[in-house]
């Protein structure tokens, strides 16, 4: 059977140091051999991905921005697809969130957009940072996101919820990354737009179903592909929650090419 393997990148494909190992590129060409589509699939912008798919020697498709993007860097003639959040829907809920917002960004190719900038912040969705570094408030931009991250005061964390849940269920959602020091980090994405639903939309371009899917993640917003997936496969190193839907669990984590194993033992391949 012919498969199409979705790979995450930080937390799965890369090791600790956001690196690619000899061994990980090796075996992901020897599936490539075999017949198998190999597709990157990252919560990262296409700038923070493109390095590591051109290390690797891909020319599939390349899903970045969690799902919100979906293109081929190798084929002109791919029908690209972006899609973004309203911009007023964005300054809405910046306007909104304002009073007990202690950071917020979001990126394109060519720049992140801050609000009272923070390293730190970025630091929880690598391959963000970028040279170029915008702030504003978000009222005063006239760009269109795929997605946001706020840093907002724990003690309201149910405020913005409960705001997206009454203003925005139709269009929005939310995860919640973690809470510390009295902080917690939220992503907001567009309702219909996972990482799955990416995958989805390259099924149907290849002619493939779930059923030819393997997906690895270790992550919150890898849970929708490893759910759907015939073979959804969470990091040794995943979060709880992933693990909860996965269909199986790597033996080795990311740092110690926790799917370059999984792979060389599924496929048979020589070690």
């Amino acid at each position: 059977m012919k498969y199409l393997i979705a790979c995450d990148l930080d937390g799965s494909l890369l090791n600790k140091k956001s690196e690619l190992t000899k061994k990980t590129i090796k075996t992901i060409n020897e599936v490539r051999k075999l017949g198998h589509i190999v597709v990157l699939s990252t919560g990262r912008p296409f700038g923070g991905a493109i390095g590591k798919y051109d290390q690797i020697g891909l020319d599939t498709p390349l899903i970045t921005d969690n799902g919100g993007s979906i293109e081929n860097p190798k084929d002109p003639a791919f029908p690209k697809q972006k899609t973004f959040i309203p911009l007023h829907m964005m300054h809405e809920l910046f306007t909104f969130c304002k009073p007990f917002l202690e950071s917020a960004f979001f990126s394109d190719d060519q720049a992140v957009y801050a609000y009272r900038h923070s390293t730190h912040l970025e630091g929880y969705f690598s391959g963000t940072l970028a040279e170029k570094v915008i702030e504003a408030e978000f009222t005063d931009l006239n760009v269109e996101p795929t997605g946001l991250v706020f840093l907002i005061k724990s003690e309201n964390g149910k405020d913005l919820e409960s705001y997206l849940d009454r203003e925005c269920c139709r269009t929005l959602s939310y995860r919640l990354w973690g809470s510390d020091q009295g902080f917690s980090v939220y992503e907001i994405y567009l309702r219909r737009i996972s990482k799955s639903s990416a995958i989805k939309y390259l099924l149907d371009y290849y002619d493939m179903n779930y059923d030819q899917v393997i997906s690895f993640g270790d992550g919150y917003n890898d849970i929708e592909m490893i759910r759907d997936a015939r073979l959804g496969v969470a990091m040794l190193n995943g979060v709880d929650d992933l693990k909860i839907v996965a269909r199986d669990i790597t033996t080795y984590d990311h740092d110690h090419d926790g799917i370059a194993h999984y792979l060389i033992d599924y496929f048979k391949l020589k070690k």
